[in-house]
């Protein structure tokens, strides 16, 4: 079920479940996830966009996934629009499809890979970045939308 997210009931899923965040992408799709109590996320995978489905899946059976978060492409001026916001909508409604019992909430990815590149600064080598950049930036959506959840739903 696709769900914005603040109509989202967090509380039903924290400590229950974790919450996987996927960085789609043309050639490649990084995939985070975040622990069961939702505090930290962590780079997981980089999957071919060719296969995907079958490798979400098998993330998704295997670490107890409730929540699913989705980089949504934003413009930096906050214009939603384009073929990669197109591209990625299509591949939020066919995961939604194979994923029906699961939470799909997009979130905004603006300056992911640019948060990625800053955090991976020291890998020398270009074919080890592009194997691990992917995942980081997903890792670095997650860490965004985690942040909100703990921030929304903050003990006062």
């Amino acid at each position: 079920m696709i769900v914005d997210a603040k109509e989202l009931c967090f509380s039903e899923y924290k400590g229950k479940c974790r919450a996987l965040c996927i960085d789609y992408g043309d050639k490649r799709v990084g995939i985070a996830i975040s622990d069961i109590n939702w505090m930290i996320s962590s780079p997981l995978v980089v999957l071919s966009s060719q296969g995907v489905y079958r490798g979400i899946r098998e993330i998704v059976e295997t670490h107890e996934v409730g929540v699913i978060v989705v980089g949504e492409p934003i413009a930096l001026n906050g214009a939603k629009g384009g073929k990669q916001l197109e591209k990625v909508n299509k591949f939020v409604r066919k995961l939604n499809e194979m994923c029906e019992r699961i939470a799909i909430v997009m979130w905004d990815e603006r300056l992911s890979t640019c948060g990625a590149e800053r955090i991976i600064t020291g890998c020398k080598s270009r074919n080890n970045r592009d194997k691990i950049i992917d995942k980081v930036a997903a890792s670095f959506i997650l860490e965004g939308f985690l942040e909100h959840v703990s921030n929304t739903f903050a003990v006062s």
